[in-house]
């Protein structure tokens, strides 16, 4: 995601504002680092809990997915984001992981019906996905 947030104008979109998932350190100093480096405008980093934690029972995934989801709703109302990786229109543009080659993510899954764009990495999902764009790999 950090490559597609490289690829924008960091004068008209500022400030930034990232929302991460609170177990999430890699990402959160990639961002840090990002910003300090570029030195323009102002950021903002925000922590939400993570929707399902890798080998989480499922059972208790739809209470964490609840509170991740409520979590990152009150962000984003307060923020009111021009764009969301786009109300002036608010476009979702998805970017399915690397690391799914034939089939979905939960998130892609669910957010599948939704977003303007559903961008994937390979062309396998494309070829059994209408609305799946195939860019090559992203990353």
């Amino acid at each position: 995601m950090l490559q597609l947030v490289k690829s924008l104008d960091s004068v008209k979109y500022t400030p930034r504002s990232y929302i991460v998932a609170d177990t999430d350190i890699l990402s959160k100093e990639k961002a840090t680092s990002y910003e300090q480096e570029l030195n323009k405008g102002k950021f903002e980093i925000y922590n939400i809990p993570r929707a399902r934690e890798v080998g989480q029972s499922w059972s208790s995934v739809p209470l964490t997915l609840l509170s991740a989801l409520l979590t990152s709703s009150r962000i984003l109302l307060n923020i009111w984001p021009d764009l969301i990786l786009g109300i002036k229109k608010i476009e979702i543009v998805y970017v399915e992981s690397f690391a799914r080659v034939e089939t979905l993510s939960l998130t892609g899954k669910l957010l599948y019906p939704f977003a303007d764009r559903f961008l994937v990495q390979w062309s396998e999902l494309s070829n059994i996905l209408d609305k799946a764009e195939y860019k090559g790999i992203l990353v």
